[in-house]
């Protein structure tokens, strides 16, 4: 078993950020690290440019898959300010929502939102089975 602390992954997802000035914004300013089930740690880095966004977590979930793992023990994005300052993100959205499609047991992924503090994904999607309760 891997022991990695938050920090570590914090850091290792700080290391892929290597962000450029592209008009008035920042390209590829967020980095992803993620441990899978395995122990393997896979690096993702966003690439967005006005409206068209390719998320660190997806980039990082893709590794992953490519080398055909699929459940997520931890989970870390961060997002780097042009003074290189370093902030951990939640993932959004569609974040969650993948890495809850990309295997069910992902909904107890800890996802990590400071170096002392994680969180289930289950917790950021409240009513992911709320369907169950209507039947």
């Amino acid at each position: 078993m891997v022991n990695i602390t938050n920090q570590e992954l914090i850091d290792k997802a700080a290391s892929v950020v290597k962000s450029k000035k592209v008009k008035d914004s920042l390209f590829a300013d967020i980095g992803c690290a993620l441990l899978s089930k395995k122990n393997n740690i896979y690096l993702g880095v966003c690439a967005a440019s006005g409206s068209n966004t390719f998320c660190a977590e997806k980039a990082a979930i893709g590794a992953m898959i490519t080398n055909g793992e699929y459940e997520i023990k931890e989970i870390v994005a961060v997002w780097k300010d042009d003074k290189g300052k370093v902030f951990v993100i939640p993932p959004r959205g569609n974040c969650r929502q993948l890495i809850r499609e990309t295997e069910e047991k992902n909904l107890n992924t800890d996802v990590i939102l400071d170096k002392n503090k994680t969180v289930k994904l289950k917790e950021l999607l409240p009513y992911f089975d709320w369907w169950k309760e209507q039947e």
